[in-house]
């Protein structure tokens, strides 16, 4: 029960974090003001620590502790405690002074990054008016002086509840910026050195040295300052840095890693940008993230007007910050938002490719059935015709009789291409067979039958059937525009060649036949390019082996 106050009162006090600040800075003046050297007020070490171990911005203040990690926090605190001293007060302002600078440049209120800067500045006075003339007699301040600053210093400390701060989020290193809190530190300690070393050289008293160091060391800051983002001409130190120090600490590989498996969980380019997009508020400098593709448009986190917009066509991606991101930080975030759009392009590309797949499919499916519906017309038109033309009843019966049931199976195998479009039909029959049955249906022609075919020789009878009533039939169609033209049909060595002694195809026309659809005075202009798209299927090929007036041949042959 104890521990469930413990840690309700710790939430609680987390919730307040310049109170807990403001503490700490109270206790450390107490240490450093003399108070080191009294043991009663030695242990105001203790409580400090503990608020400090609440107000920290690395780690939940309100996690449990492990027994291990109780037993080695309990060691540092209690060595710590027996060796308190000036160099460590030093050190300690030091290390809180660069967590307070890290803490500065990750707020976003201007009175919150207010009242830090009033504690920092609190804490260097802490540091050069307190701490430093313990350490050595030799750092001489008038008593008055330093007994005045160590009753009245504390006086500011209520002012830092004026400007109220929110909790850290402490996720990822959100609320700390390591490279500017390392820079503070060094700041300090250059100051704090100088300040010794101008004693030492020059001669000079500590208040002095104290004075002309913050000076020389003001000014150098504000050179920097000019250097790191000038005006004009120099494109400045921080882009220089910002440049060697884009590859450590960005999460490039991580997020080619989390592309991966969202990719591979969602197949749906929509689906994937929704839940690709809202893991990049895990970076420590994104607050939103906002997509838009076509009609389709999401958002999450907090939307700012610092934002960066990555786009691709009717894609739209954005990141939102707190502050106004560098050059640098631009770049990174616009290969990562590179990186998934691309994602989603080739997402979108596949999707787009299997509609084309699958409307391809039912084009050339509807084309082929078309010629064969087309043949098996004329067939039946010429049966009608046959039987209305005067004779023998008993061979019309007979012309019926052997035609009809080759026309039905035909128009069967019609139909099964429909209801299953992605298979070619296989089925093999015996050579002779389908010559014979071939001149039988088209015996009413006027064509010169040549060849004959191989015993036991068999060929995919339905390919043969389109390829040859569709050469058949363009042939037929070219003699009515040539009424002397001969048509001759040779079958032989497993290969079938129709031709006719018709005028030449012109030479524009005869580079684009059996590669595309080409227009046609008699038909679709697409039987042909199916017709060999259809005999490349079964392992076979369709060319035009004559192209010559007196002479145009096409041949279907096994592919080599």
């Amino acid at each position: 029960m104890n521990t469930g106050i413990v840690g309700k009162i710790a939430s609680r006090l987390a919730g307040w974090p310049h109170f807990l600040l403001a503490c700490h800075l109270l206790m450390l003046h107490t240490l450093a003001f003399g108070g080191w050297q009294i043991p009663a007020i030695r242990l105001l070490w203790v409580v400090a620590i503990g608020l400090f171990l609440i107000w920290q911005p690395f780690v939940a203040g309100e996690r449990r502790v492990e027994l291990r990690q109780g037993v080695v926090l309990f060691g540092v605190v209690l060595v710590s405690t027996l060796l308190l001293g000036p160099w460590l007060l030093l050190i300690w302002c030091g290390a809180l002074a660069a967590a307070i600078g890290g803490r500065v440049l990750g707020t976003e209120r201007p009175s919150e990054r207010s009242g830090y800067l009033l504690a920092f500045g609190y804490l260097v006075g802490i540091t050069v008016l307190g701490v430093v003339p313990e350490i050595s007699p030799a750092v001489a301040i008038d008593p008055l002086l330093r007994g005045v600053l160590a009753r009245f210093m504390p006086l500011f400390l209520p002012f830092l509840l004026i400007f109220p701060a929110q909790a850290p989020k402490r996720k990822s290193g959100e609320a700390f910026d390591l490279f500017y809190g390392v820079m503070v530190f060094l700041v300090l300690a250059v100051f704090v050195l100088g300040t010794l070393a101008y004693m030492l050289v020059g001669g000079a008293g500590y208040v002095e040295a104290l004075f002309k160091t913050s000076l020389a060391v003001a000014g150098a800051l504000l050179v920097v300052a000019w250097a790191w983002n000038p005006r004009g001409g120099f494109s400045g130190i921080g882009s220089a840095i910002s440049r060697s120090l884009l590859s450590l600490g960005m999460p490039l590989e991580h997020w080619l890693m989390q592309l991966s498996e969202e990719s591979e969980r969602y197949t749906d380019p929509a689906l994937f940008l929704d839940a690709v997009m809202p893991r990049l508020q895990a970076i420590p400098w994104v607050v939103g993230v906002s997509w838009r593709a076509g009609q389709r448009a999401g958002q999450s986190g907090e939307q700012t007007v610092h934002a960066h917009s990555c786009q691709a066509t009717e894609l739209v991606l954005s990141v939102h910050f707190h502050h106004q991101p560098s050059p640098a930080m631009r770049w990174h975030v616009e290969w990562l938002l590179r990186l998934a759009s691309e994602f989603y392009l080739v997402k979108l590309q596949t999707r787009q490719l299997q509609h084309m797949g699958y409307v391809q499919a039912i084009y050339e499916t509807g084309a082929r059935v078309t010629h064969d519906v087309k043949n098996l017309l004329q067939s039946l038109q010429v049966l009608c015709y046959a039987a209305n033309q005067p004779g023998d009843p008993a061979q019309v019966a007979a012309l019926l009789g052997r035609q009809l049931p080759q026309i039905a199976d035909r128009l069967k195998a019609t139909l099964d291409k429909l209801q299953s479009p992605q298979i070619e039909h296989l089925e093999q029959v015996e050579a002779g067979l389908w010559w014979r049955q071939f001149k039988e249906r088209n015996s009413h022609l006027q064509v010169d039958w040549q060849g004959d075919a191989k015993a036991g020789q068999i060929l995919p009878g339905p390919m043969f059937d389109s390829v040859a009533e569709n050469l058949l039939q363009n042939a037929v169609a070219k003699r009515l525009r040539q009424p002397v033209l001969g048509i001759c049909v040779v079958f032989a060595n497993d290969s079938l060649t129709v031709s006719d002694d018709g005028e030449a195809i012109e030479p524009s026309l005869a580079a684009r036949l059996l590669r595309e659809p080409v227009n046609s005075e008699d038909g679709l202009g697409i039987g042909l390019y199916h017709a060999a798209l259809q005999a490349d299927g079964v392992g076979y090929s369709l060319a035009l082996t004559e192209n010559r007036t007196g002479c145009v041949a096409f041949t279907l042959a096994p592919r080599d």
